[in-house]
């Protein structure tokens, strides 16, 4: 045989013995790089079993807090320290606010008027018939009438003061005040504390130093305004206003002048320094406490009375009815 001829048909029989081993051999499964899934095939099924609060709980992630801030707790009534006991004792007894005559404190409705006339026309004027009426009410209810001097010894020197006090007093100086007040007052036992401004003193339309006098000799108390009703806050010529107008009064009636009354009821300490070295026992202003103490001398409440207060007023304000 040629050799050229024998190398293929030695190919050729070399590859039959391989295809027929092939063949022969049990079939083997290949391997694959990316193996297909199985078929499923469903795991017995083991119940969940519910905690109980003896098992350690998986832990979670625990959330982020937020700002929302704890609110402080109240504390309740029962939160009381136990080093400090409750006091024991009872609380002070206020003040009596209708005690007369002891010391220190007394109780005494101080009314104001202005004019007392049937021709003026103002809310500071009261008619003459309203005026009676109301001096009326008050001598039905068994008020007396005292004086600002003897509210002030009163509260000062403990004097004694009568049942049912009360204190009518007159600012300016007006002369319709001697001719319609003074005798209403007169038919009632009453008298007043006449507040004047020192310049209108026998001037027109005021009293004249003779009617003062007249006055004082009935009961009445003069007690001074300031020499031209100015305001004293302001600091302007207080010698004159307190101290002339003090020494003013007291030549024209011949009785020391004991009470001040502040223009427009306004003061400060300047004023009420001026006034206590003046050699004033006590002054006056405006407002409605009743109560007076000796730390209200020199600032004593009086409630003004206006054009228009009927007798209603008198049942609700005073402290006696």
């Amino acid at each position: 045989m040629r050799p050229k001829l024998v190398r293929p048909i030695l190919l050729i029989t070399a590859a039959f013995l391989l295809t027929a081993c092939q063949f022969s051999q049990p079939a083997v499964t290949p391997t694959l790089l990316f193996p297909s899934p199985t078929p499923f095939q469903p795991l017995p099924l083991t119940p969940t079993r519910t905690p109980t609060p003896t098992d350690t709980p998986t832990t979670t992630p625990t959330p982020t807090s937020t700002a929302t801030s704890t609110p402080t707790e109240t504390p309740t009534p029962t939160d009381l320290p136990t080093s400090k006991p409750l006091p024991t004792e009872p609380p002070e007894e206020e003040e009596p606010t209708a005690t007369i005559g002891d010391y220190g404190s007394v109780t005494v409705p101080i009314l104001l008027y202005h004019h007392i006339s049937d021709t003026v026309s103002t809310e500071y004027s009261v008619h003459t018939d309203q005026f009676e009426e109301q001096m009326k009410w008050l001598s039905d209810r068994g008020y007396t009438s005292v004086n600002i001097s003897d509210v002030s010894r009163a509260i000062v020197a403990g004097e004694d003061l009568p049942d049912r006090p009360v204190v009518i007093t007159f600012d300016d100086g007006y002369l319709d005040v001697y001719q319609n007040a003074y005798p209403i007052l007169e038919n009632y036992g009453f008298f007043a504390t006449f507040f004047i401004i020192g310049d209108t003193v026998d001037t027109r339309g005021n009293l004249s130093a003779e009617q003062l006098q007249e006055l004082v000799n009935h009961g009445w108390e003069i007690g001074c305004h300031s020499m031209h009703h100015s305001y004293l806050t302001s600091g302007y010529n207080l010698e004159e206003e307190i101290v002339g107008s003090k020494v003013l009064l007291e030549s024209k009636i011949g009785d020391p002048v004991q009470t001040f009354a502040y223009p427009y009821g306004l003061t400060n300490a300047t004023v009420t320094n001026y006034t206590i070295n003046a050699g004033y026992t006590s002054a006056v202003g405006l407002g409605s406490i009743m109560t007076h103490s000796t730390s209200t001398l020199f600032f004593l409440h009086r409630k003004e009375i206006k054009s228009w207060y009927t007798l209603d007023f008198f049942d609700q304000f005073m402290p006696w009815k």
